[in-house]
């Protein structure tokens, strides 16, 4: 009976592994609004708990946390957290409907673009309008997306609103490179012996002239 037990518990154990195993290659882990933006780089969620965030800085190897949600005891502990993980932690709060300021969504670039602080996990409470305007900006000046893509991104996300796409859009200022849309990833630099990835050309994005933000 014991054996049976026991080879019950093995085979049920070794089910839940492959099982996480094909989430995780599918970018479908059910965690909150989990998502990967780009493997190596930056991946996106919802609040997670604290036994959620310790496993994704395990399996990803996530190096820096921007939390966008407003100072308070929760965000407290998940920096609290991250310190004892060995992570990097920037709090940059906004309003709940995504509509930051330029210069926070710029901190955001500032610590993707670091080969250090990469990979970074960016969140809010839910994952969709904040964290979605980061990761917007992301899409523009990195890979290049056009306001279709990042709005039908952002409505597989569950953003309904339809506004932030076009406010993020108006901050562009430049077209993406070469070298940022294709960074040398944590994976990269553990394999010095792996061929570097031949960098795509990427297609011009049209002049947009900058809003008018004086009214």
């Amino acid at each position: 009976m014991r054996r049976i037990l026991l080879g019950a518990i093995i085979l049920t154990t070794a089910g839940g592994a492959a099982w996480m195993a094909w989430l995780d290659r599918h970018n479908r882990l059910q965690w909150d609004h989990w998502d990967v933006v780009k493997h190596g780089v930056l991946y996106r969620s919802g609040q997670l708990t604290s036994d959620q965030l310790t496993e994704a800085v395990k399996r990803y190897g996530i190096r820096t946390v921007v939390n966008f949600q407003l100072p308070g005891e929760e965000m407290q502990r998940e920096r609290e957290l991250a310190k004892q993980l060995g992570v990097g932690f920037l709090n940059l709060p906004m309003p709940g409907d995504g509509f930051g300021e330029e210069a926070q969504f710029r901190k955001v670039l500032e610590a993707v673009d670091d080969p250090d602080r990469r990979p970074v996990l960016v969140h809010c409470a839910r994952g969709t309008c904040r964290t979605g305007s980061a990761v917007a900006l992301y899409r523009y000046e990195r890979d290049g997306w056009t306001v279709k893509d990042v709005a039908a991104e952002m409505r597989r996300q569950t953003y309904r609103e339809g506004w932030i796409p076009g406010y993020i859009f108006a901050m562009t200022k430049i077209k993406p490179d070469t070298v940022l849309h294709n960074p040398v990833t944590i994976d990269d630099r553990v394999q010095p012996e792996r061929p570097a990835v031949e960098k795509a050309e990427l297609a011009e994005l049209p002049v947009v002239e900058e809003a008018d933000h004086g009214h």
